[in-house]
């Protein structure tokens, strides 16, 4: 058992001496004593991650410090080990790392940002700022990919190949559980890595196919596109891969990040960073910036009404503020007309994939059909309730990636 794992189960268990000796070690500060130590799980609705947050009571101190425990993967773990110092105004600090070792999950300690300033009451000011940080976050590691990737994170375009045999082999339970579809040989040349995902939104595709669409969010023209792009993914994937990489968060939606009340800002949850075009980060951020998570445990969901700034202006703004920042070294109208091909790459390998997931419970097709055209109030009570509250948001989703494919 190496020495982080000795330490790492020593603050699980609450010990308030090892719990000193790390804000002693962190702090620079011999007269902090640690007298006790509680927990509280927390739930995460976006990922599987094991939350704990700690309660230290200090000697002296009438109010306790709140610190979050998280379990995570090789990925968030590089970029605290490695990166995070370079993001100190948006990364929270981290006090322990423990690196995953062989079956054992990685461990971080973490600061505690609250969500003080809910996305649903985001200003105008508030959205500008995050933008603003999108493209900080952006800038600082610019054309670095071999840096990057030393440091272990992953590429979201790389030289990764797949022969036809090699993917029915590797990702058969894709066909074999799925609706039974595959690519054609020119699909899965041309898709390089992406071809798994694009392999699982073809069976997603074949779901929705089977299912008629669906009324009002997905109609034959959505099913129509989504069948070209993955006949020939080179429209959708060139574009990007002629773009710069950098770092990327991978998932910078709405609940990742915390606007406090002293106007700071932080953005949480690293797990998926990685090497790629900056704008997958801003079309992810846009993609998801309507549903808010709510509630004391984050769990339930609802669909944002109103926005506070438009889609454009998010988009012209992040496109200055990296300009601003690059100069000549960045290409605006190379990145701005590469947006339609992240929209697209994103519906498919985000809702076409989920739709695969629906193949073994899918509904009666005529079942499905009447459901989707009766009004919401006679849905709600029912299984399909669920589905009737996304209908706004998908309606937007698919309602863009039509519009992204007509500008490829």
């Amino acid at each position: 058992m190496n020495q982080s794992q000795v330490v790492a189960i020593q603050l699980q268990r609450r010990d308030p001496v090892a719990w000193t000796a790390l804000l002693r070690e962190c702090l620079g500060a011999e007269d902090i004593v640690v007298t006790a130590v509680s927990a509280e799980p927390m739930r995460n609705p976006n990922n599987g991650s094991k939350l704990t947050r700690y309660f230290l009571a200090l000697a002296n101190h009438h109010d306790p410090i709140t610190i979050i425990g998280k379990q995570t993967n090789t990925q968030e773990i590089a970029f605290y080990q490695h990166i995070a110092t370079q993001y100190a105004n948006i990364a929270p600090r981290c006090w322990f790392i423990h690196p995953p070792h062989e079956q054992d999950q990685g461990w971080i300690l973490l600061d505690d940002v609250p969500h003080n300033l809910p996305p649903q009451k985001w200003s105008i000011n508030d959205v500008d700022a995050i933008i603003d940080q999108m493209a900080e976050l952006h800038t600082k590691y610019w054309c670095q990919q071999n840096s990057l990737q030393t440091l272990g994170l992953p590429t979201m375009f790389d030289d990764k190949t797949y022969t036809p045999a090699e993917l029915r082999s590797d990702y058969s339970a894709f066909i074999d559980k799925g609706a039974g579809v595959t690519l054609s040989e020119h699909a899965i040349k041309a898709s390089g890595n992406h071809a798994p995902q694009l392999l699982k939104a073809a069976n997603g595709l074949a779901v929705m196919r089977a299912l008629g669409g669906w009324p009002g969010i997905i109609s034959e023209t959505h099913l129509t596109i989504a069948e070209d792009l993955l006949d020939d993914p080179l429209p959708m994937l060139d574009p990007l891969r002629r773009l710069p990489t950098t770092l990327i968060h991978g998932s910078p939606h709405s609940y990742h990040w915390a606007v406090t009340l002293f106007d700071d800002i932080r953005l949480l949850d690293w797990k998926k960073t990685a090497v790629g075009p900056g704008i997958y980060d801003l079309v992810n951020f846009v993609e998801q910036f309507e549903v808010l998570y709510e509630g004391p445990d984050r769990r339930a969901t609802k669909i944002r009404e109103e926005w506070p700034i438009s889609e454009e202006t998010i988009i012209d703004n992040y496109i200055l503020g990296i300009s601003r920042r690059l100069g000549h070294q960045f290409n605006g109208r190379l990145h701005r007309n590469a947006i339609p091909a992240a929209h697209c790459l994103y519906t498919l390998t985000n809702w076409f994939t989920f739709f695969a997931e629906w193949a073994n419970a899918m509904p009666n097709k005529y079942t499905w059909q009447k459901v989707n055209r009766l009004p919401s109030e006679e849905v709600m009570g029912t299984i399909y309730e669920p589905f009737v509250a996304y209908r706004p948001y998908l309606s937007g989703v698919f309602a863009r990636f039509l519009r992204a494919y007509r500008s490829l």
